[in-house]
């Protein structure tokens, strides 16, 4: 069943142009040191982001999911970042059997692309497989609403209104300074391209940046041991999770991270279990 689902999807890749993955790759990569030796191999250029990319979308699509886990990974340790690296880099990881990593990266693929239904059925088949039943607790309705409006407006849309309204506030102070008893118009006309601009960018602050967002992590570790303060002794632990839970992370004391999940349980775990999002 699992075959099937991935395999109706395009084999699960995010199989994206030349020009848009040149887009999405934004970063260039850093010259190789100067070794004095000018070789061939050494003054060809380097492959393009986008073409290693492609390369990696090949081995997938041939089976060779570790040539293609390879190619990615190496996109993604040289510093760029996309959606579509990160929902590639999951898909890997779950032809591989790391069920963990590939929650890690369905997540992070969900931040970047939250409205992709591919990132979001792939990462919900992810984490249905983990060995841990967590029932989430019933959530309160404000948050839910304030994260459906925040993904409301596509994020093109609301650069486009951000600066429209910069340039409407801008416009209208240079107007009043500039006339002689400016009609009142004007006043509310500011403050309606102040709220806009207010509204527009704290959304794609939120988004861009996670500012107010809970820091989240995903277990890597086949059972992590949780316990009720930062400490190895196995008196205080309270129960175990296992690998592909996400929990959210409320506290650290040096080598431990305070944990929350789903279904309300708090604990202490030991940092080098998980990996945040």
């Amino acid at each position: 069943m699992i075959a099937r689902r991935l395999a109706g999807r395009r084999h699960g890749l995010a199989v994206v142009g030349l020009p848009a993955v040149a887009l999405a790759l934004a970063p260039t990569l850093a010259p190789a040191p100067a070794t004095g030796l000018a070789t061939v191999q050494e003054t060809a250029p380097a492959p393009a982001p986008a073409d290693r990319f492609q390369a990696g979308n090949r081995h997938y699509q041939a089976g060779d999911h570790e040539a293609a886990l390879d190619a990615y990974l190496g996109l993604y340790e040289d510093g760029f970042e996309s959606g579509e690296l990160h929902y590639n880099i999951g898909n890997a990881y779950y032809r591989l059997g790391e069920l963990g990593r590939a929650i890690l990266f369905y997540e992070r693929a969900r931040v970047a692309l939250p409205q992709d239904e591919n990132v979001r059925d792939n990462l919900e088949l992810a984490r249905s497989l983990t060995a841990d039943e967590i029932t989430p607790l019933p959530g309160f309705w404000v948050p839910r609403v304030v994260g459906w409006a925040l993904q409301l407006v596509p994020r093109g849309w609301l650069i486009a209104i951000l600066a429209l309204g910069y340039l409407g506030l801008a416009s209208i102070l240079l107007y009043r300074l500039l006339s002689n008893g400016p009609p009142n118009w004007t006043r509310y006309a500011a403050v309606a391209a102040a709220a806009l601009a207010f509204v527009a960018g704290t959304n794609l602050l939120i988004r861009e940046f996670g500012v107010g967002r809970a820091e989240r992590g995903v277990i890597l570790q086949t059972e992590a041991a949780v316990r009720s303060a930062p400490s190895d002794d196995p008196s205080l632990q309270l129960f175990t999770i296992h690998e592909g839970a996400v929990v959210r992370i409320d506290r650290r004391s040096s080598d431990w991270l305070e944990i929350v999940l789903e279904d309300g349980k708090v604990g202490w775990v030991r940092a080098e279990d998980l990996e945040t999002i």
